[in-house]
């Protein structure tokens, strides 16, 4: 069998261990592995499953190393138990629930692209449905907790100021942010049902007392000014480029002088093609709303300048298919000092 052929057949099945892993997910199987292994027959009788085809499952799931299989019992893998344990470091259980919520919706990508429509309504994640709101934001917490290592050091924040965070989500960069830099206030910006699981999240932070929340549409609704930083990170690829030059002009109007905008999101490079994941990813998010997706990291370079920003600056993040794009706010002398463009 030819390398070719086995690479194709990798992909005609490549939804064989998703599933499997959202299956497992959605039984709780990791949760009741987190105290101690089990057999497959002692946790059929758990979950009212069948013990036959759940033994297929614990042996899918332990080829794959998220479990370990010794003699008839099965254990969480020690090197997923962080992520698969709920009472893990970086557990991601909330995020892989959320994923289980895209998984039926990628099996209509087809229909999407016929119609050039949403498979679902639009924001049912963002407020629209109140449940599938709090399943993405804890989702996201979930998945940021994993990502902070990666991220917090690509945000150019001072260490004290006002940092406003843009389409905050669950807020978890900007809030440990500021647990490190105790001279730094934040102000998380997003739309009320959202907030609403910022602040659980946020409740027992040491840095509770300086996270203000401000309830409001960025698109539509006045920022709050005088900031001397902005983190616009994870939703990009949720605007369009008029609307993402929009944001970006008045991103610039709310800073003071030389105060840093940094965006973080998943981004494709030079080629249009890489990394690989983003290119799916905007493909994901045509199922929420055709006109969004993923933004190479060029055109992310071009709006900022023309928004008025300098001194840009690019980066990849280690190990991820995430860029970090950021540029500055000029005094007024040096707006006004920009040479008129010619033509």
């Amino acid at each position: 069998m030819s390398r070719t052929f086995a690479r194709l057949m990798d992909l005609a099945t490549g939804y064989w261990p998703a599933a499997a892993l959202i299956a497992a997910v959605d039984l709780g199987v990791f949760e009741r592995l987190a105290s101690r292994s089990r057999t497959a027959e002692e946790l059929a009788t758990d979950m009212g499953a069948s013990p036959r085809m759940l033994a297929d499952l614990l042996r899918a799931l332990a080829g794959l190393g998220l479990l370990t299989k010794k003699g008839d019992r099965y254990s969480i893998a020690r090197v997923f138990a962080p992520f698969l344990r709920s009472d893990g470091e970086r557990c991601l259980l909330d995020a892989l629930r959320f994923n289980r919520d895209l998984y039926a919706v990628w099996g209509r990508l087809s229909d999407a692209l016929r119609r050039g429509e949403s498979v679902i309504p639009p924001g049912a994640h963002l407020g629209g449905d109140p449940e599938r709101t709090r399943r993405f934001i804890l989702g996201m917490h979930s998945r940021a907790m994993g990502l902070a290592e990666a991220i917090l050091p690509a945000v150019r924040v001072p260490p004290k100021g006002t940092l406003l965070d843009l389409g905050s989500g669950p807020g978890t960069f900007t809030r440990l942010l500021a647990e490190q830099r105790k001279g730094l206030r934040v102000i998380q910006f997003d739309l009320p049902p959202v907030l609403e699981v910022a602040r659980e999240l946020a409740r027992r932070s040491p840095a509770a007392d300086r996270i203000e929340y401000y309830a409001g549409d960025y698109r539509r609704d006045s920022l709050p000014s005088d900031v001397d930083a902005i983190l616009f990170c994870g939703a990009l690829h949720q605007e369009t480029e008029a609307s993402a030059a929009d944001l970006f002009r008045r991103a610039r109007a709310a800073m003071r002088p030389d105060g840093v905008l940094t965006v973080i999101d998943l981004m494709l490079d030079s080629d249009g093609v890489q990394p690989v994941f983003a290119a799916l990813f905007s493909l994901n998010m045509k199922l929420f709303n055709p006109a969004a997706g993923v933004f190479e990291t060029s055109r992310v370079s071009v709006l900022l300048k023309r928004a008025g920003f300098y001194k840009i600056i690019t980066r990849p993040l280690p190990h991820l298919p995430y860029r970090a794009v950021s540029g500055i706010c000029p005094a007024a002398g040096k707006l006004m000092a920009r040479p008129t463009p010619r033509g």
